[in-house]
């Protein structure tokens, strides 16, 4: 009876249609791209859809998907004509995660050659996680080149389905530069900032619903605040101020490098209006770039390289891993380390990230600079903060670009940038995270409804944050770029 149950429950799944078995084995692998196989899922991510290719494919009529329980009988079954693209209906798919969670599905993909349905050998268990992912990731949507700076927005997606919505649009004011946007402890409500570039430029700092305006160049900087970091305790925002610019290669892999000529760290008190810097971390014998905090909002980790002059060569400079104390209390720093010496070691690092129980900290590490958007050796790395032992994270690395990267609140995922598919696009990644042993799974990227998005979109997806809840003031944000004058904050050296 038990058996007749579960027969009929998933004849219903999969739309009343037969459940077909495979009658041999390819000779040809099965691509999917974006490729899904293998995965670790969290239990509320939309359904992804992809396509399927074989260098078979004269001989090919038509393609299917089938997924269930590791151990059971498919639940789901998709068919394709000779196209291949498979799209996964998302109730399905939801009841089939929910059903899983804590176990394996598995994907199982044949092809229809000559009346008969052939087994892909390509199929791995994937698992899902009990443990869900913060249900919202924002990013900035642009071009991939330099040139095409006129269309670009910042958007927030649905990760439990497959809606976007903008947050802001250049076209609403005047094609202006929008960036770097940034949140405390992934809390739009606690703190969104986001840089202006323009005419009516200035920085945007969102808190309770309630936006101001400030001068990204503070008096008493010799540059503006360029990259952010906003503190868990949504009390402070931490600022490199950076003179950056752009060289183009004659030849090679790389065709522009962003370079830093000077950069020094600030932090910026959203309360008082105060903003505080050290002579350890701003003038001219070094360069400080890309600001974090510790959870306990007292560390500031950041790269830092030898100051650098105008024939200084590129691929000399290399920055190092560092931390320093910060007091809320005094606005003082205190007890600069460097953790990593990567100049030491031949290599440069950017962008890092401590997860959100203190103990870990990713990091991108390339061979020199630190704008590894551009540097197809750019791999993740994580570093054991308890020991400063180090390693790369081969699990989600690649042969292309990894570069951008963050936590959710949780600290058992991340989701990161990578050009993996094609060398050109970053796409947003996300992999699943061991706390306990620093360990990550297999990474996929961002399901989208259409099985060729990916094919066809030409927009990179640039600094993916992951964050708990919506943005939901975005008239106000636009309203203060448009409308409110930016406020000068003076900068105190300490």
């Amino acid at each position: 009876m038990k058996k007749l149950i579960y027969i009929v429950i998933a004849m219903a799944l999969c739309g009343c249609s037969k459940i077909v078995e495979p009658e041999g084995i390819m000779n040809d692998p099965i691509k999917m791209t974006p490729e899904y196989r293998g995965a670790t899922f969290p239990v509320n991510i939309a359904a992804p859809a992809f396509t399927l290719e074989s260098n078979a494919a004269d001989n090919i009529a038509g393609y299917m998907v089938q997924l269930g329980r590791e151990g059971e009988s498919p639940v789901i079954q998709v068919k394709a004509g000779r196209d291949g693209k498979i799209s996964i209906p998302l109730k399905k798919w939801q009841k089939l995660l929910e059903s899983a969670k804590g176990q394996n599905i598995y994907f199982r993909v044949m092809a229809s050659i000559g009346g008969h349905w052939m087994l892909d050998q390509t199929v791995q268990a994937s698992p899902v996680s009990p443990y869900p992912i913060d249900e919202y990731l924002c990013y900035r949507l642009l071009y991939p080149g330099y040139e095409l700076w006129s269309s670009i927005g910042i958007y927030e997606r649905n990760l439990t389905n497959y809606d976007q919505k903008p947050i802001l649009e250049n076209k609403d004011f005047d094609r202006q530069c929008i960036n770097c946007h940034n949140f405390s402890a992934g809390n739009p409500e606690q703190g969104l900032m986001i840089h202006v570039r323009g005419p009516q430029g200035g920085t945007l700092i969102s808190r309770n619903g309630k936006v101001e305006k400030i001068n990204s160049k503070f008096n008493g900087s010799n540059h503006g605040a360029t990259y952010p970091g906003w503190s868990p305790n949504g009390r402070f925002i931490a600022f490199s101020a950076n003179d950056v610019g752009q060289v183009f290669h004659s030849s090679g892999s790389k065709p522009i490098e962003v370079v830093d000529r000077a950069a020094d760290l600030m932090v910026y008190d959203v309360e008082t209006h105060q903003a505080y810097s050290d002579s350890t971390i701003c003038g001219s014998d070094y360069i400080e770039t890309f600001p974090n905090w510790s959870p306990d909002s007292k560390t500031i980790f950041f790269c830092r390289a030898n100051g650098v002059s105008d024939t200084t060569p590129l691929d000399s400079v290399r920055y190092d891993l560092c931390s320093i104390g910060f007091d809320a209390s005094t606005g003082r720093f205190s007890d600069l380390k460097v953790l990593y010496a990567a100049a030491a070691d031949s290599a440069s690092v950017s962008f890092p990230r401590c997860s959100p129980d203190g103990r870990w900290l990713m990091f991108t590490r390339s061979d020199y600079g630190n704008f590894s958007i551009w540097h197809p050796e750019a791999d993740l790395c994580i570093m054991d903060l308890r020991t400063g032992q180090w390693r790369k994270l081969d699990e989600v690395n690649s042969g292309s670009i990894e570069s951008y990267h963050s936590w959710d609140s949780s600290g058992r995922w991340f989701v990161f940038s990578s050009k993996r598919m094609d060398g050109l696009w970053a796409r947003p990644y996300f992999a699943a995270f061991d706390p306990e042993t620093g360990r990550a799974a297999t990474p996929f990227c961002l399901p989208q409804k259409a099985p060729d998005f990916y094919q066809e979109f030409l927009r990179t997806f640039n600094i993916p944050e992951l964050v708990k809840s919506p943005v939901v003031n975005t008239d106000a944000l636009l309203h203060g770029i448009i409308s409110q004058q930016p406020q000068t904050i003076q900068l105190e050296q300490k």
